[in-house]
């Protein structure tokens, strides 16, 4: 019984990660989004740079600073998001872009007489 929980669990937590399904990614990218609202820029600019390209040929690589430009834009700085990366605004209008997306894919389900939880809730009207 324990383990069917932890299994359920499991794939659950799988497939948020695997951004499988439309509820998953608006799950994940409105919670992404909502970290880097909360997180004040001195602390995304106290950590390491992780970029592997930057590390392996010892160039800028074009992905540094997009969180930190997304935070930016986040938090309404539009000039010093674009010091950061010129890349950030497009980033972020994709993240608003497929959020919009999977909602209607959501609505759409939704919407099918087939259904499953659609027809479950009709029989017990």
């Amino acid at each position: 019984m324990q383990m069917d929980k932890n299994l359920r669990k499991t794939n659950l937590l799988i497939e948020i990660i695997s951004l499988s399904n439309p509820k998953s990614r608006i799950f994940l990218f409105l919670f992404i989004l909502l970290i880097l609202i909360l997180i004040p820029i001195s602390i995304l600019e106290a950590l390491p740079n992780l970029s592997i390209c930057s590390h392996l040929l010892g160039k800028h690589c074009y992905s540094v600073g997009i969180t930190r430009g997304v935070s930016s834009l986040l938090k309404g700085d539009f000039e010093q998001s674009l010091e950061y990366n010129l890349l950030a605004p497009l980033v972020l209008l994709t993240i608003i872009i497929l959020i919009v997306i999977d909602l209607f894919r959501l609505k759409r389900i939704w919407k099918n007489p087939s259904n499953p939880l659609r027809i479950a809730l009709k029989t017990l009207e």
